[in-house]
C-alpha cells in the first residue's frame, strides 16, 4: 500500500444550502357581488422528528424507545475475539490502548444488540472516558483489585452504574464455541431491565451534527491509517457507495487478505464518521504495566466524514463534558449523522493518508 505521512489538513468551510419557502394564496369572488368575500390562508408546519442523541439520526421512536440510559460494553479486540458480536449496532465505539494491543468501549443506545461480546475487563482509562455519557450502565468482567475499586468509586460518585458480570450475572453467559476468556457475552435488553435506575432517561449528545442540507467541508481523502504501535495498525477506507469508512486490521490470525473488520454475521464494519483524537497516556495507578488514556485535556484531532478530512483540535475541560471539536479557524466541526468510531492514539503515533491505489486494493478485500 502506498502511504505518505499525514499533514494536518485545514478544513474548508461547510457549504450550507438553504431553500426559500414560497407561499401562495387565491382570491375567490362572484360576478354578482361587488365585493370579494374574505379569504383565509392556513399554514401547515410539520414538527421535526426527534433524534437519537448519540447518532443524530431522526426517528419518531427516539423520544419513547430511547428513554433509557446508554450502555457501555468493554469488548475484546484480540485476534481470538474476532469477529465480535453486536459491534455494528453500537452508536459510538472508542478504541484505546491497553497492554500491547487495543480494546473497545462500545456505547449502545439506539439499538440494543442482543447478544454482544466478547466482554472483557475494565481499565483505569474507563472512568473519565464514560463520565460524559449521563451515568451509563457500565458492562465489564474482570480486572485487578485496583481497577475494581476505581469502578466502584465511580458508581458511588454517580458517574456510572456498575453492571459487571459479578453484579448482573444473569444477563451474561459463556459461549461454547470459543475458549475463555474470549467467550463471555451479554444480553443488553436484559441488562437494561435489571440495572437501569428508575426514571433515568436518554444520554446527552457527545457530538454536534450537520444541519439538514449542510455539507461536510474538508479535503477529499481515500483513506487513513492509524498506527497504535506494537503491530496494531488500523486502516479506514472510504466507500462512496455505502457512505462509510471500511475498517481493516491485520493481526496474527488475520493477514491482509482477511483483514476486513467484520461482525459475527460477516458484515463489514464501516461507520459514517471516524474521529481521531491524539491522546496522552499516563500509567494506571492500579497497574504500572497498563497505559491510562488521559481523555480530559486537549490535543490535535482529525475528523473523517463523507469521504473528506478536516484537521483541528479537541478540547475537553472536564470529565463530565464531551470533547469539543474545532477546525483550524476555531469553528465547530459538525459530523455527518450516523455511527462514529473514535480512535485514541498517542500524540506521536504515525497517522498516514492512504492514496487511491491503496484504497482500491483494500476495498477489493471488503466483505
Amino acid at each position: 500500500m502506498n502511504r505518505r505521512r499525514v499533514a494536518i489538513i485545514s478544513a474548508a468551510a461547510a457549504v450550507v444550502l438553504a431553500g426559500a419557502a414560497i407561499g401562495f394564496f387565491a382570491l375567490s369572488g362572484s360576478e354578482k357581488s361587488e365585493t370579494s368575500e374574505p379569504t383565509t390562508t392556513t399554514t401547515t408546519t410539520t414538527a421535526p422528528l426527534p433524534v437519537w442523541p448519540l447518532t443524530g439520526l431522526a426517528d419518531a421512536a427516539a423520544s419513547t424507545s430511547g428513554d433509557h440510559p446508554a450502555i457501555v460494553v468493554k469488548m475484546d479486540n484480540s485476534q481470538d475475539a474476532r469477529p465480535q458480536t453486536g459491534i455494528n449496532q453500537a452508536d459510538i465505539v472508542y478504541e484505546l490502548l491497553v497492554e500491547g494491543i487495543t480494546r473497545f468501549a462500545l456505547v449502545f443506545h439506539s439499538d440494543l444488540a442482543d447478544p454482544v461480546g466478547p466482554v472483557r475487563s475494565a481499565r483505569s482509562s474507563d472512568v473519565d472516558l464514560v463520565a460524559n455519557l449521563s451515568k451509563p450502565l457500565f458492562a465489564w468482567s474482570g480486572g485487578n483489585a485496583g481497577v475494581t475499586a476505581e469502578i466502584s468509586a465511580a458508581a458511588r460518585n454517580g458517574i456510572l452504574t456498575d453492571s459487571s458480570y459479578n453484579i448482573a450475572t444473569a444477563a451474561y453467559y459463556r459461549s461454547n464455541d470459543r475458549m475463555a476468556p474470549h467467550n463471555l457475552y451479554l444480553h443488553l435488553p436484559q441488562l437494561l431491565g435489571m440495572m437501569a435506575p428508575s426514571g433515568q432517561g436518554a444520554p446527552s449528545p457527545i457530538f454536534t451534527y450537520l444541519a439538514k442540507d449542510a455539507v461536510f467541508g474538508g479535503a477529499p481523502v481515500p483513506g487513513m491509517s492509524v498506527d497504535f504501535g506494537g503491530g496494531t495498525v488500523i486502516d479506514y477506507v472510504w466507500d462512496p457507495l455505502t457512505k462509510g469508512w471500511n475498517r481493516f486490521q491485520i493481526d496474527g490470525a488475520h493477514p491482509r487478505a482477511n483483514s476486513a473488520t467484520l461482525d459475527e454475521k460477516g458484515i463489514q464494519v464501516a461507520p459514517a464518521n471516524v474521529v481521531i483524537l491524539f491522546t496522552e497516556y499516563g500509567v494506571s495507578p492500579a497497574d504500572s504495566r497498563s497505559p491510562m488514556a488521559l481523555t480530559v485535556g486537549s490535543g490535535a484531532a482529525v475528523v473523517l466524514s463523507d469521504g473528506k478530512i478536516v484537521a483541528g483540535r479537541w478540547s475537553r475541560p472536564t470529565a463530565a463534558s464531551p470533547a469539543v471539536l474545532t477546525d483550524s479557524l476555531g469553528a465547530p466541526i459538525d459530523l455527518v449523522r450516523g455511527r462514529t468510531w473514535v480512535e485514541l492514539p498517542r500524540p506521536d503515533s504515525p497517522v498516514f493518508p492512504i492514496d487511491q491505489i491503496g484504497a482500491d486494493a483494500l476495498l477489493a478485500l471488503r466483505k
